[in-house]
């Protein structure tokens, strides 16, 4: 039975479910819910936060004229008696929903709630007479079909697929039993009657997709040949660099070191990861082991996410290697037209020894004449792809990378044991000096007052936005309007400047350097000094709308300062929303970015490893922690050692075996 054979899909509708992804009756029933509403209960006005939905249920006091603002726009409002409020229901460009309206009645109401400081409204809300409810009423699946196909088409859609397909389960090959049959999982998933059986009907078929996705990896893992490396050399080969660095490397440098040039010498590939906060020094150690591929023939390649980092990083190589006769290599975007082909062709003919770059070194056009080892600096600023481009530049490249808070999906790879951690300390405890405050609107001024305070005392600061400019809908502050605003009042006097990723890179540069060199005082800025930047006088951060971030983040925009030994450093972490939140709370609590990245993948999950998300927020349901992958790891282990020839006719297995061979397992 093919999709023309359910009752209401015609070929332009297999055209739009195709734009989906959806070309079988399987891809229809495992086009999942978004999110699911739940409409079992009206909801507490008082206690729904700005942009959550709410049921209500209350009586229309009156409702207006339809307003025609222009000719593609018109508008008209109802007042909605509720809870002893009365809520503003607003609708666009919905003219004829007017007449469905009857002042006096009962209606129950359904929409996102937005708050000011005087009203309460939703906007274009459902709505259906009280006495008449039918569609607003229980626990109702919300599907991403992108304006395709309304809501209630495609669950018609599904239900007639249900009827029609049975579902073989890879679980069926194991021992052990499973408490919900995979077709009933999926019937409920799509039909739910509470959130708790939505619970464990999307648990029951992530349970099978992640089992399918770690039988295919092991499987392609187990295919691996073993690969013929040439790091014969002693490791002692590097020790006269380090006995010219200006300082002795920290105990557990010189184990992170050792660990890495071990894995080098095996005849397995190297996956490894560099784990430190600031201060703990992941460069040098990283270059360290450049130095050791390099001395045993090989050539290194080592990509950072900036230009401003990529250029701090070659600078430190020729300063360390000074000595080593090297010829090292920088290639970002800016490199001029000349010089990237002067530089392909030297890469190419094996003269470069070690090339730093951004994107630019993953190009087509880049070939290398034996590259041996590819270093990633701020690993959760890369995607999979990004990695993987650069992976394949070589057969069996040995592969580190580098983080203060990994992503959840690399703390997965920890937990498989497919990237394997190295720690180091930070020579100095910054953190003890350094003071993290979640605060709320009525603190602004206040903390903008310790601004110029510091700042008379000849420090600097940082301050942080989430958009380059004010973006209708969005409740957040923009740095254009920001420094607008800043500039003209509460840091009027003050040398403050405005930079964002958007600015040509010359006039970045210049501000950067100008901060850098005390010439600016308040530094107002989007996330593009998230890395990369170190300045020593600057000891506080106000991060504005910090809700909007996530925890490796704010994490890598508080360790811009306080980055001196002793200095006193402040991170201010500025919310509206009222009430506890849980991030933001963490981040005042915990200083070790580890940590961070722990409590990061336990809020959102561990993402889908073998696929091309490497955050929690994928196809699974699930909060996909170590104990899901354990449990799921014991079933997969036990079908690959007793029903492997079977689990490998699966079309889930096979979809994640092409998968796998395709994307970086860092």
């Amino acid at each position: 039975m093919n999709l023309l054979q359910i009752k209401g899909i015609g070929a332009k509708t297999v055209e739009k479910l195709n734009k989906l992804g959806i070309y079988t009756l399987f891809d229809l029933i495992e086009f999942l819910p978004r999110k699911y509403w739940d409409m079992t209960e009206v909801s507490d006005l008082d206690n729904t936060l700005d942009g959550e939905y709410a049921l209500l249920k209350g009586t229309i006091a009156s409702v207006t004229k339809v307003q025609y603002i222009r000719r593609s726009m018109n508008v008209f409002k109802a007042y909605l008696y509720t809870q002893g409020k009365k809520v503003t229901l607003t609708w666009f460009n919905s003219p004829y929903l007017r007449d469905k309206l009857d002042v006096g009645q009962e209606y129950i109401v359904w929409g996102k709630v937005y708050r000011s400081a005087r009203s309460v409204s939703l906007n274009n809300p459902s709505f259906e007479l009280e006495a008449e409810s039918t569609r607003l009423k229980g626990i109702v699946p919300i599907y991403p079909i992108k304006n395709y196909i309304t809501q209630p088409a495609f669950v018609k859609y599904v239900a007639q697929a249900l009827q029609s397909v049975t579902y073989d389960s890879l679980l069926d090959l194991s021992t052990q039993r499973m408490d919900m049959s995979l077709s009933n999982a999926y019937y409920i998933a799509h039909n739910p009657s509470s959130l708790a059986d939505v619970a464990k009907a999307r648990k029951r078929i992530d349970k099978e997709k992640l089992i399918a996705q770690l039988i295919a990896h092991r499987f392609n893992k187990q295919g691996e040949e073993r690969i013929s490396k040439r790091y014969t050399i002693s490791p002692d080969t590097v020790n006269d660099c380090i006995a010219q660095l200006p300082y002795r490397l920290s105990e557990s440098q010189s184990v992170a070191l050792g660990e890495i040039i071990s894995d080098l010498m095996r005849c397995d590939k190297m996956n490894r990861m560099l784990s430190g906060d600031v201060g703990s020094g992941k460069t040098v150690v990283a270059l360290l082991s450049a130095l050791y591929a390099i001395k045993c023939g090989y050539q290194v390649a080592m990509m950072a996410p900036t230009e401003i980092l990529a250029r701090q990083h070659y600078n430190t190589a020729n300063a360390i290697f000074s000595t080593q006769g090297l010829n090292i290599e920088l290639l970002t975007g800016e490199s001029s037209t000349a010089e990237k082909r002067r530089i392909y062709n030297a890469a190419c003919d094996g003269k470069i020894d070690l090339i730093i770059g951004t994107h630019a070194v993953i190009s087509d056009k880049i070939k290398f004449n034996d590259l041996g080892l590819i270093i990633v600096d701020e690993l959760q600023r890369f995607g999979v792809r990004h990695k993987s481009a650069l992976e394949n530049k070589a057969k069996g490249v040995d592969v580190l990378v580098m983080s203060a808070t990994p992503i959840p999906r690399a703390i997965a790879l920890t937990e498989l044991g497919d990237l394997t951690l190295s720690s180091l300390e930070p020579r100095y405890d910054y953190a003890q000096n350094k003071i993290t405050k979640v605060i709320g609107d009525s603190d602004l001024d206040k903390v903008y007052g310790f601004i110029r305070d510091i700042v008379g005392r000849g420090e600097q600061a940082y301050i942080v936005c989430p958009l380059v400019e004010d973006s209708e809908g969005l409740e957040r502050i923009s740095v254009k309007k920001l420094y607008a605003s800043l500039v003209a009042d509460k840091l009027r006097g003050i040398s403050v400047a405005l930079v964002y990723s958007g600015m040509k890179e010359n006039i970045k540069n210049k501000i950067m350097t100008d901060f850098y060199e005390g010439n600016i005082s308040v530094l107002v800025a989007t996330t593009v000094i998230e890395v990369g930047i170190d300045c020593p006088r600057a000891t506080a951060m106000i991060v504005l709308n910090a809700d909007s971030f996530g925890l490796s983040t704010l994490h890598q925009l508080r360790g811009r300062v306080g980055r001196r030994e002793g200095q006193q450093a402040y991170c201010f972490l500025h919310t509206s929303i009222k009430g506890a939140c849980e991030r933001l709370n963490a981040m005042s609590e915990i200083s070790d970015g580890y940590a961070i990245a722990e409590v990061d993948a336990a809020m959102r999950g561990l993402g889908d490893f073998i696929g091309v998300r490497q955050s929690g927020v994928n196809n699974m349901f699930t909060m996909i922690d170590k104990d899901f992958i354990r449990e799921c790891r014991v079933i997969a282990d036990d079908i690959y050692a007793n029903n492997l020839d079977n689990a490998l006719n699966y079309n889930c297995v096979k979809g994640y075996i092409d998968i796998s061979k395709q994307v970086s397992l860092s």
